[in-house]
């Protein structure tokens, strides 16, 4: 939490079930806390094209990418989709999550 907002993180994981879990528990937190903002702005231009990504365009198949993306959490692990993998990806990449 302390990182967040500040710099992209990574953190890694040892199972494909502890990869999502870990970041909903890790979206919980940062609920909890009132701190959802910290990952992206509400306001904010990635806020938007994360919010089209995945509810108007419905670009992702997996329930848990589409749950986290939304507040700039994204995962990534070999059991999703190559389409939500290359989604993950493409926003990581360009600063989104």
């Amino acid at each position: 939490m302390e990182r967040a907002g500040k710099h992209q993180v990574l953190v890694f994981a040892h199972s494909r079930k502890e990869t999502a879990r870990t970041a909903k528990i890790i979206r919980d937190m940062a609920l909890a806390q009132d701190k959802l903002g910290v990952f992206v702005k509400e306001d904010s231009e990635s806020k938007k094209i994360l919010l089209d990504v995945i509810v108007q365009k419905k670009l992702a198949v997996s329930k848990d990418v589409q749950d986290l993306v939304p507040y700039g959490i994204g995962i990534h692990h070999a059991g999703l989709s190559k389409e939500d993998r290359s989604l993950v990806e493409d926003l990581f990449a360009a600063g989104h999550l």
